[in-house]
């Protein structure tokens, strides 16, 4: 949820992102809110996929955000991203500047469609089409990624999943390798692990904090 990178099925890896300064860390996080929904794992210590994440707060999207640099002859495929926290921790966030514990991001990967490329015309084949249409927006669910603040499973506190195979949505996903993901987040992120500038809500909710 890089902050969140995503990790696009079939048209590449993009990586779930959100870290922090060491600086701005607080040294220990707050408990869980009551009421919040906390991760939970499957028998082999995989993230079971929340359900009912689009009812959290929306916290930002982006449009092509990679970190990584193109292979030679590769065609970039932008990506929309769209990021999800829960109600509790964004209440949380927004009267102390800081994530709690069981925290977890949500981010959507999309593709993104135009007048001539997407998978709705089937909706309007019947309706008078745009003579004009500019711009692009989000068409196909790509992939499902996660950002888990949780330090009894991690000792680096964050992790970071994604859900995505070509088969489609997993019903539980691994934890990604500290160096494919942590060591950016730790390195760039804003605060706390998450990519706060890319996030205008998240840092707007923080001012003053």
């Amino acid at each position: 949820m890089r902050m969140w990178l995503a990790l696009g099925l079939i048209v590449g890896v993009v990586s779930l992102t959100a870290i922090v300064v060491a600086d701005d860390a607080p040294a220990t996080s707050a408990p869980p809110p009551a009421g919040m929904v906390q991760p939970a794992y499957d028998d082999k210590g995989q993230l079971i996929r929340p359900e009912g994440y689009r009812n959290w707060i929306f916290v930002g999207a982006s449009l092509g955000l990679d970190y990584s640099e193109p292979r030679e002859g590769q065609v970039r495929t932008e990506i929309f991203h769209h990021v999800y926290i829960q109600p509790e921790a964004y209440k949380h966030y927004q009267e102390t500047g800081t994530f709690p514990e069981k925290t977890i991001l949500m981010m959507e990967n999309y593709s993104a469609g135009d007048k001539e490329n997407n998978t709705a015309k089937e909706l309007t084949k019947d309706k008078e089409q745009f003579e004009t249409l500019n711009g692009r927006f989000t068409d196909s669910r790509l992939g499902v990624e996660a950002a888990v603040k949780d330090s009894a499973k991690s000792p680096d506190t964050w992790s970071y999943y994604a859900f995505g195979s070509r088969a489609g949505l997993l019903p539980s996903a691994r934890a990604f390798p500290k160096q494919a993901c942590w060591d950016c987040h730790n390195s760039h992120a804003a605060v706390d692990n998450v990519f706060l500038q890319f996030y205008p809500i998240l840092r707007e909710a923080r001012a003053g904090k």
